[in-house]
């Protein structure tokens, strides 16, 4: 395995660590844990097929590979989640116990249980995760397809532009930085820590059994600015550049751009005064009629924040676009309806689009609103991806301005590519309003900036406030829809 890219160079401070002088065109290094060598040979040659990666090491089970982690500080750890002795879950959880916030994708299984314990591991602080390939035909294209899949997710988790230190971090375990560098300043509103069991007795006892999901704190309600923050109240920074290549996922972005301190830039078709007024003085709705949520990389643990600090009589629907695979966004919508007050489930063609619902777009099915006679119903589409995506956040905000017109908030929280960019862009057109996350509190900041960078966002938030700013919008006037969805 060699080392790709110019200028590795690693040395051996007192004590054993390695101690990285960083270069411009130093590689990503990559951790490859999994107990079957057959997978851990086929990881590691989609990986080393990329430019710009090296896989410095394996490991065949949990508690090796926290010891390759402590001795080579890689840049990023690919996992397999079923491993004897200590699983994938109770390695992530061990890391984050250790203050360590190395990124962490795990390799899972495209099945219920498979998906169920992804998502539980993401709770316990991984990053991402990475359906294992099947029904191959062969291994070059198992080992196509992983690269294909795999190797985006990588760049965009660890921008060579950025390189990380070695040595344990501080950021808060299982938060939505996990995975990524330790900020210099910390955030506007901190993010929940997974509560870490006490130090096990003996390796045994650090089995993951249930990892809880993060906590989530009481939230001030912080309404919707009128107007665009200037410099002052927030720094915007570049818009994703979105590549347009042929990989079956977003294009990498830039895990956390640089602060840059001019305002959010108009978007093309609006004048001066028009992209500087708020909702209201643009002419739009003065109270949405639907929310609609998008989010890609880092997606499931915010949705599962944001989900959990809407109150039961939010008075609009909410509709979600995560992207993600069959089945995981089944067991999505179930570990949603659990942590949250509203009824979330995995959107079926036909389903009541009402207040006190939450409809996931399920994973390889585009999710449209469309009326029918007095109703609004879930629309399931199989037409070609969009974005390379599908479900699309795009196809799913456009639906909801054909129905809504005015009345819909949409809100893009963290994740790779630019999906939701054009989609907010039709918001726009039409009156609405859009809401993103911030740079500081997105794993990815790839969808989200596409839109700010376009100037297509009323408010760059954290994620801690999001859920606030969306009561106080909705909460200006409800609708004129009842019902409860249980």
């Amino acid at each position: 395995m060699g080392v790709s890219g110019a200028g590795d160079s690693t040395a051996t401070a007192q004590g054993g660590a390695p101690t990285r002088r960083w270069t411009a065109m130093q590689p990503i290094r990559v951790l490859v844990v999994d107990d079957a060598a057959v997978l851990r040979r086929l990881v590691t040659m989609a990986l080393t097929s990329a430019d710009g990666i090296d896989v410095v090491g394996t490991a065949g089970d949990g508690w090796a590979a926290l010891d390759q982690v402590e001795r080579l500080a890689p840049d990023l750890v690919v996992m397999d989640l079923e491993m004897p002795e200590l699983d994938g879950i109770g390695a992530v959880h061990e890391l984050r116990r250790r203050g360590r916030t190395t990124p962490v994708i795990m390799v899972s299984a495209a099945t219920d249980d498979g998906a169920e314990a992804t998502l539980r591991a993401l709770a316990a602080g991984a990053t991402d995760f990475f359906p294992k390939p099947s029904r191959a035909s062969s291994p070059a294209e198992a080992v196509a397809r992983v690269r294909d899949g795999l190797v985006p997710v990588v760049r965009a988790l660890v921008p060579r532009s950025a390189p990380r230190p070695s040595g344990p971090d501080h950021a808060a375990p299982g938060s939505v930085h996990a995975g990524r560098p330790v900020l210099a300043q910390p955030l506007p509103v901190p993010a929940a820590p997974v509560p870490a069991p006490p130090a096990p007795a003996d390796r045994a006892d650090v089995q993951h059994a249930d990892v809880p999901a993060a906590p989530v704190a009481p939230r001030r309600a912080v309404p919707v600015p009128r107007s665009v923050p200037g410099p002052a109240a927030r720094a915007a920074r570049p818009a994703d550049p979105a590549a347009r290549g042929g990989s079956a996922r977003p294009a990498p972005s830039p895990a956390r751009p640089a602060a840059r301190t001019s305002p959010v830039a108009p978007p093309a078709q609006a004048s001066p005064a028009e992209a500087t007024a708020g909702p209201a003085a643009r002419g739009r709705a003065a109270t949405p009629h639907v929310l609609a949520l998008g989010s890609s990389t880092g997606g499931p643990e915010a949705l599962a924040r944001l989900i959990a600090a809407l109150p039961a009589d939010l008075p609009v629907p909410v509709v979600i676009t995560q992207h993600m695979p069959p089945v995981f966004t089944r067991q999505l919508a179930v570990r949603l309806d659990r942590i949250g007050a509203l009824a979330v489930r995995e959107a079926e063609h036909g389903d009541d689009v009402r207040v006190g619902r939450v409809l996931v777009a399920p994973g390889d099915r585009h999710l449209q609103l469309r009326r029918s006679g007095g109703e609004v119903v879930a629309h399931l589409s199989d037409a070609a991806p969009v974005n390379f995506c599908r479900p699309a956040v795009d196809v799913m905000l456009r639906s909801c301005v054909d129905v809504y017109g005015a009345g819909v908030l949409a809100v893009v929280l963290t994740g790779m590519g630019s999906d939701g960019r054009d989609g907010c862009a039709d918001v726009r057109r039409a009156g609405g309003a859009v809401l993103v996350q911030d740079a500081e509190t997105s794993v990815v900041w790839g969808m989200p900036g596409a839109v700010a960078g376009a100037g297509l966002a009323d408010a760059v938030l954290p994620l801690d406030a999001v859920a606030g700013a969306i009561t106080a919008a909705c909460r200006r006037g409800a609708p004129a829809v009842a019902g409860s969805a249980r």
